[in-house]
């Protein structure tokens, strides 16, 4: 009976799209900072916020004035839809408008090292929120085959993906000549990945019987570890050129868990059943790339070009969560549920800071971001006959614009950025429901993505002088 119902279908698809939707697999997705987020994060080379102590820490030596870094009010609107699903005429979408993740940094000296740089900054790398849901209402009609005799039918999905990642860093950095520096930064990270699914499907025959169909699933990672990144900044004349290497992660700790119910009944006590399982302390381990970046900031007049190019390595596949011993069986469930793999891949951008007057800045960018995602994540395994990967290509395009505003007392950094991708997913699936296989695919959805982000962004330098203990400039 679970095997024959076409809307099941669904259920897969929205698992894949939504577990791959968390942006781990798009290096230039977040960016932190002010004049950074307007610049697309092309400032490996050229980072004149704080921000570099995420982008290039060696740059913190060549900074002329330290500032204290706000990221102020910033907010996105971002909306999924997809459109005919699976080749039917369902159109889902969600739309949400929050705040974005952001960055508090600021610069401190040590009076028995007088030549380093320090700063501290706190950041949000990930924080992302996705749900879906959809009722179908009453349905005499299914959009999806129906069963023996049926009358009517009513369907209710949920889907939701919660990534939480906070960074909590400190910065140093030495200028090994006039113009060359070197610069470390470390970060302790805070990470939480919860995703979850509700199916409930309840089908009534001509004859007053009723068949139902419920399938909740959830689960949980937190990890705790650290990441390493290292920085060269060179000042050649009048050109900014900065290179940067990141370590993969380095676990310190990690927690994770699950739980899946599923339930059927009304077909008959041969076929129904009762499927449910709990188990805690999974195995488990969270893998990221190492990467090299490389730019510069090439001034023409009063104006700046920056150029930025970055790689990040290859990442084999592996389990993010492993199952126990028999869980998969008993639940119905994919053995390998959580399985993940990471090509390389090459980014690049430029922007521009456009001179206007002493006071004004204008800044615009634009930046590409290839997803590195090679395979799905395959929560459920709902198909059995369905052997190939589901890539999820979401290759981003990133633009920006905005002003750099120079008062008295500081900056005022004020801008939007855009973000889309669409695409089209095409997929064989067998069906086993007895249609003798004519080749074509039977899954077809159209997906696209949009995202703009309005941001209000504060620097206030020499703020340090206001702070009791640390030397004024």
């Amino acid at each position: 009976m679970k095997k024959n119902l076409q809307f099941l279908l669904l259920i897969y698809f929205l698992f894949l799209v939504i577990e791959g939707k968390t942006q781990e697999g798009n290096y230039k997705f977040e960016n932190y900072g002010n004049q950074t987020v307007l610049l697309n994060g092309n400032v490996t080379g050229s980072a004149n916020d704080l921000g570099l102590t995420f982008y290039n820490p060696a740059r913190l030596a060549l900074l002329d004035k330290p500032s204290f870094v706000i990221a102020g009010k910033a907010y996105e609107w971002s909306k999924y839809s997809f459109k005919d699903v699976l080749g039917t005429s369902i159109y889902l979408n969600t739309s949400n408008f929050n705040g974005i993740p952001s960055i508090v940094a600021g610069t401190f000296n040590l009076k028995f090292l007088p030549k380093h740089k320090f700063a501290f900054a706190i950041i949000s790398r990930y924080r992302s929120d996705i749900s879906i849901n959809y009722t179908s209402g009453i349905q005499e009609t299914p959009e999806f085959d129906p069963i023996e005799n049926e009358a009517r039918r009513f369907t209710d999905l949920g889907f939701r993906k919660v990534l939480r990642d906070e960074w909590y860093g400190i910065t140093w950095s030495y200028p090994i000549k006039e113009n060359f520096s070197i610069g470390l930064s470390l970060f302790g990270s805070m990470y939480r990945k919860n995703g979850m699914s509700k199916v409930f499907v309840s089908a009534e025959r001509m004859d007053n019987s009723v068949v139902s169909y419920s399938n909740n699933f959830s689960y949980s990672q937190k990890t705790y570890g650290l990441f390493l990144k290292m920085g060269l900044a060179w000042r050649l004349s009048n050109i900014d050129i900065g290179a940067s290497f990141s370590l993969p992660f380095i676990s310190v700790k990690d927690k994770a868990s699950l739980r899946s119910e599923e339930f059927l009944s009304g077909i008959s006590p041969e076929q129904d059943y009762f499927a449910f399982a709990d188990p805690g302390d999974l195995e488990n381990k969270r893998r990221t790339a190492a990467s090299f970046s490389i730019g510069a900031g090439i001034p023409i007049g009063k104006s700046t070009i920056h150029l930025d190019g970055s790689w990040h390595s290859k990442l084999d596949r592996y389990q993010r969560i492993v199952l126990p011993e028999g869980v998969a069986e008993a639940t119905n469930l994919d053995p390998k549920p959580f399985e993940e793999e990471f090509e390389s891949v090459i980014n690049f951008g430029a922007g521009l800071d456009l001179y206007v007057s002493p006071s004004l800045k204008i800044i615009s960018s634009f930046s590409s971001d290839f997803s590195a995602r090679n395979s799905s994540v395959n929560l459920i395994d709902v198909i059995d006959q369905n052997q190939s990967d589901f890539k999820l290509e979401d290759d981003y395009w990133h633009f920006g614009l905005g002003t750099d505003l120079k008062l008295k007392w500081g900056h005022i950094v004020l801008g939007t950025t855009y973000s889309s991708t669409s695409n089209t997913v095409v997929d064989d699936i067998d069906i086993p429901d007895g249609t003798p296989d004519d080749g074509t695919s039977d899954v077809l959805t159209k997906i696209k993505f949009e995202r703009w982000r309005f941001i209000i962004g504060l620097e206030i330098p020499i703020l340090e002088k206001k702070i009791k203990g640390l030397p004024a400039k």
